[in-house]
């Protein structure tokens, strides 16, 4: 019963406050730099960046049970805001420009400040948080919400550093670390704690980020002492998140609650799905309307259009990128792929796909994955599916890097090519005419591939080989389906398309080992708190934060 009703309460309030991506003022990025000191409270510094054009201030709702807040500045490009003791959200504008000061509300604080000026802006909000650290039975931790959800200056990127003002490291032997209520990674890097979202699932509607951190005694000497331990804090965190491993009579019951959920509060998601269903319209009517292209889309940027696929839905699976320049490299002479015989059990054999470099490519995207398979294959330059599986069972993060790092690039492409209208985002509406017309490249190359055998064409385009045709294909995950559309078109050309296929093939068995080794060590080491992705899901508990805030 209690899970049901926080589960109602989750949703209600997503209804409640569920905002227009396309809000007059936009806080467009968040970096939180959380400084912890010995006795367990937090130097704190949020820096927005944003643009500004409604409102009279902006706001931080904070629930202050179990913690205090004090030395509240706020300063932007022209200096320090003067602080007011008894502030007054009904002020004018010209009151409150340059100012800032606490407002005291039934459940907390919010910190509030002037816009000043309407335009870009760049905020430093600081104040220190007593007990935002504090000694249980068995840790020293907290559970604390950085970000609150339904702020209405979303879409928002968000960062978050944890330092330890003494100089120690904070790392996995002596700390653990979860992320909950948005998309992205929770981590350690180099003696720092470290949240983020990722570049495609920024914080919106209802999303939040919350840290739940647990540290080894010693570490710090907080002032605050709590009777229970904090693996307890830990478990009502994990209820209702992807951390938590349930059994299977666990998961029937969340599923029973969650289906009775959604018919109880029918009309709330129906409004919240409101935005994603005009998108998913939107995109359709769009892809509908996408002619046919035959050439290499985005100018042959392969991390722009894989950047488009994953945003406007041509592709959600990320692990493509890894297949389609594995497969580019193998058509360019970069490495031979091979599918061998090795025995098996009872006299059988069995086939082991395997990786040999031959020559670095000049492409970076590529150059950058053959250097990853250089490190991996060792002195002889020769690595097969399962030491790829070994190999990144224990360095995920090689491997997550190139994946982000080739979306991100793509997303940057697009932006340096100005192909945003306004933010960027993932609406039609949020690209510029170049943008739509690179779109437009991307799905209509799609559906050429998918109708080649129905459209009437029996030439491939004269300045696209029909392997690089395949590279693509992959990237969109319809390879299977575009060979064999070839087959038909050309079936005097069977035989060297099936030898093809073999090759093709072998390299899936590759890169999937290779993401499958990935995922898999994300998932066990994120639940064991030494870092990963993040839940949407979870997070209870929690001090700090609340609801809303922004502008107003």
């Amino acid at each position: 019963m209690k899970r049901f009703i926080l589960l109602v309460f989750a949703f209600l309030a997503l209804a409640l406050f569920e905002v227009s991506v396309n809000a007059a003022n936009n806080v467009s990025e968040i970096q939180i730099q959380v400084n912890l000191r010995d006795d367990g409270s937090a130097y704190i510094v949020q820096i927005w960046d944003g643009s500004f054009g409604e409102g009279t201030e902006n706001y931080i709702p904070i629930r202050t049970d179990g913690i205090e807040i004090s030395d509240f500045r706020v300063s932007d490009e022209n200096g320090e805001y003067t602080y007011v003791e008894d502030w007054d959200i009904d002020a004018s504008f010209e009151e409150k420009a340059g100012k800032c000061g606490i407002n005291k509300t039934g459940d907390g604080i919010e910190l509030c400040f002037g816009i000043t000026d309407y335009g870009r802006k760049r905020y430093a909000i600081e104040y220190i948080v007593k007990g935002f650290i504090k000694a249980y039975e068995d840790y020293d931790g907290t559970n604390f919400m950085l970000i609150n959800s339904g702020m209405n200056t979303f879409p928002t990127d968000a960062t978050v550093c944890v330092t330890l003002e003494n100089g120690k490291s904070l790392n996995e032997e002596t700390a653990g670390i979860w992320g909950f209520g948005y998309g992205g990674m929770a981590e350690f890097r180099d003696g720092e704690a470290w949240l983020y979202t990722s570049a495609q699932t920024p914080l919106e509607g209802s999303n939040s980020m919350i840290m739940l951190l647990q540290l080894d005694k010693g570490i710090l000497s907080p002032e605050i002492s709590v009777d229970k331990s904090f693996e307890s804090v830990k478990e009502k965190a994990f209820e209702g998140s992807d951390y938590s491993s349930k059994d299977v009579t666990d998961k029937i019951i969340d599923y029973i609650l969650y289906a009775v959920l959604y018919l109880f509060v029918a009309g709330v998601i129906i409004y919240i799905a409101v935005y994603g269903i005009k998108r998913k319209i939107e995109i359709r009517k769009f892809y509908k309307n996408a002619p046919y292209y035959r050439q290499s889309p985005c100018g042959g940027r392969i991390e722009t259009a894989y950047s488009l696929s994953r945003d406007f839905d041509v592709e959600k699976d990320e692990s493509t990128i890894i297949g389609a320049v594995m497969l580019r490299m193998v058509n360019n002479g970069s490495i031979i792929i091979k599918s061998e015989e090795e025995p098996g059990f009872f006299g059988k054999s069995k086939k082991n796909a395997a990786i040999t470099l031959k020559e670095e490519p000049s492409e970076e995207i590529e150059n950058r994955l053959y250097n990853i398979l250089k490190k991996a294959s060792g002195e002889n330059e020769y690595i097969d599916e399962k030491e790829l599986s070994k190999y990144f069972k224990k360095r995920p993060g090689v491997l997550r890097s190139f994946i982000d790092d080739a979306y991100a690039d793509g997303k940057s492409e697009l932006k340096n090519a100005k192909g945003y209208a306004r933010s960027i985002g993932k609406f039609i509406g949020n690209l510029s005419d170049t943008g739509k017309q690179l779109l437009a490249e991307v799905m209509g190359l799609k559906k050429y591939l998918l109708d080649f055998s129905l459209i009437g064409e029996r030439e491939i385009s004269e300045s696209v080989v029909w392997q690089d045709y395949m590279v693509y294909a992959t990237l969109f995950g319809i390879a299977d389906k575009v060979l064999e559309q070839f087959k038909k078109v050309y079936p005097e050309r069977i035989a060297e398309f099936e030898a093809y296929d073999v090759n093709m093939h072998t390299t899936y068995i590759c890169y999937s080992s290779m993401y499958r080794a990935l995922r898999s060590t994300e998932q066990a080491k994120r639940s064991g708190g030494a870092g990963g992705a993040s839940s949407f899901g979870g997070g209870g508990g929690f001090s700090g934060g609340g609801v809303g805030g922004g502008s107003r």
